[in-house]
């Protein structure tokens, strides 16, 4: 079965947001438990290095890799990404909003009730 995309590259980003420190990519692959080829993990690993997600420093002839960024702030750069796409972005947020459960919408009015973080 088909995983959906960017399904692997959650996973990945998973693995390093719960690590303590900077992983190679076969501790990467040992913590997600996913059945996949080495050089696939890598291949993703760069791509992620590509779109300014994960640094790389280096471990012998290897990468180790961690987050450029929290999970949060990833959140924050996807939303932002899709209400800079849409025309209608009273409609867009409004349908986030009315989506939340109670206790995201009590935590989303107490930021803009308090200012930023």
């Amino acid at each position: 079965m088909r995983r959906p995309d960017g399904a692997l590259e959650d996973d990945i980003m998973r693995a390093l947001w719960d690590a303590d420190g900077a992983l190679l990519p076969a501790e990467i692959l040992e913590r997600t438990g996913l059945e996949l080829a080495y050089t696939s993990i890598a291949t993703v690993l760069t791509r992620l290095l590509d779109k300014g997600l994960v640094s790389r420093e280096a471990d012998g002839r290897a990468f180790r890799y961690r987050p450029a960024l929290s999970e949060g702030d990833l959140a924050a750069q996807r939303i932002a990404v899709i209400l800079s796409h849409t025309t209608d972005r009273r409609g867009a947020l409004s349908g986030f909003v009315n989506g939340l459960g109670k206790r995201d919408a009590a935590m989303l009015r107490a930021l803009l009730e308090g200012g930023r973080r």
